[in-house]
């Protein structure tokens, strides 16, 4: 075992977490995992996927993936000569191509004339639909003229009678809809989420437009997730199955916590409005949320 291996698996064992926890919050297989803990890198496909899982391990289990990276280094594959493999066999791919045939030459004059043909199809049907289109429009004036010929009149007095009491009406109507429309308005005020800030895989919220706030932890796929309240006392820790969900009402809360081992199986709400990530979970799985409540 490397001193690298030995420093991972301590920190799993520290966080009280088995190797299937493991498994579930970095979706990295079992036996990867116990193979970066022996520090048998000889079981990993290539150099590039061994630094990967390294860094996804370190994350899970709270750890600073660059200061280990700089740590031990010396114990860590370099990915130098992956990438010269691929840049020679892409060398030799390209000496391989076969010359592009005669049929390749007239491909684009074959795709212009197609598309000149679709350009006069659609100018055609656009034509024929606005010919159609105002014959019908002649045709309804044609009847509405005729129809208006046999109208009976009507006795303006009573009409303007009959405008007069509906305006009126639309007053009171206006006038009993004005106390529900502003209490309408004022249950509709929404939740806010703004992003305050973010430092390495850490970042922080400020929520604000409410007197009650009550926050949703829903689990896409299995998710290990941390939960701590404003004085860092432990209000969930675990792993969220796909399809659960975590309610907590954290109204008396100036702010809480959130350590998750995978972002992107884990949606997080207040008030069910969605957090909106500041850092890109699938470039940071593991990442640190403090959300501050503003009433």
């Amino acid at each position: 075992m490397t001193e690298l291996a030995i420093r991972l698996k301590e920190a799993r064992e520290e966080k009280g977490m088995s190797l299937d926890e493991l498994q579930a919050a970095t979706k990295i297989q079992k036996r990867y995992l116990t193979a970066l803990e022996e520090g048998s890198y000889d079981v990993i496909p290539g150099n590039f996927y061994v630094r990967a899982f390294i860094k996804q391990y370190a994350e899970a289990v709270g750890l600073d993936s660059d200061q280990l990276f700089e740590e031990y280094k010396k114990d860590i594959p370099n990915t130098y000569h992956d990438d010269v493999s691929e840049k020679i066999s892409g060398l030799a791919m390209q000496r391989e191509l076969p010359k592009s045939s005669k049929a390749a030459e007239w491909l684009p004059t074959v795709l212009i004339v197609i598309g000149v043909i679709i350009v006069i199809a659609i100018v055609y049907a656009i034509i024929q639909f606005g010919i159609s289109k105002s014959g019908q429009t002649d045709s309804n004036k044609a009847v509405t003229q005729s129809e208006s010929k046999y109208e009976i009149p009507k006795d303006s007095a009573l009409k303007n009678d009959g405008n007069t009491n509906d305006g009126a009406q639309t007053d009171s109507k206006k006038d009993k809809k004005a106390p529900e429309q502003k209490k309408k308005e004022k249950s509709s005020e929404k939740t806010e989420i703004k992003a305050a800030g973010t430092e390495g895989s850490a970042s922080s919220y400020n929520v604000s437009g409410a007197d009650k706030y009550k926050l949703e932890l829903i689990a896409s796929d299995n998710a290990w997730i941390r939960v701590r309240d404003d004085s860092g006392g432990s209000l969930k820790e675990g792993t969220l199955q796909k399809g659960e969900t975590y309610k907590k009402d954290i109204t008396d809360q100036k702010q809480i916590e959130i350590r998750t081992g995978y972002a992107p199986n884990l949606k997080i709400k207040i008030n069910g409005e969605v957090l909106s990530y500041e850092l890109n979970p699938h470039d940071v799985m593991a990442q640190t949320i403090t959300i501050k409540m503003k009433k």
